[in-house]
């Protein structure tokens, strides 16, 4: 295997693993998370299916698909690390009754 059939395999792979997450009732990313797993999926498939033989070069698509995996892997590591504090702070700040109703289950315990 060369060089352009590994990233088109690899790039295929991302694409399909988007297209998944983006369709899946079982993906709970809100609507950002499914805009950013849409352009991966739209600009991989751009990738995989043009007529170029080169994937090395940087091309709209290229630079599209690397973007959103860069906002992809972000958003996660956000959310798995800051975000229970940040949403703990907006429910102090904001006093939503959500936020109240959750805080008052817990002090029951």
């Amino acid at each position: 295997m060369n060089l352009q059939t590994l990233s088109t395999l690899f790039i295929g792979t991302i694409s399909l693993w988007a297209m998944w997450c983006m369709l899946s009732a079982r993906v709970h990313d809100g609507i950002i998370g499914k805009v950013i797993y849409a352009a991966i999926m739209v600009s991989g498939f751009a990738i995989v299916t043009r007529a170029e033989t080169v994937f090395v070069t940087p091309t709209t698509a290229g630079i599209t698909f690397h973007g959103a995996l860069a906002l992809a892997g972000l958003r996660h590591w956000f959310v798995a690390n800051h975000w229970p504090r940040v949403k703990a702070l907006l429910c102090r700040y904001l006093h939503c009754e959500q936020c109240l109703n959750n805080t008052n289950e817990a002090d029951k315990t």
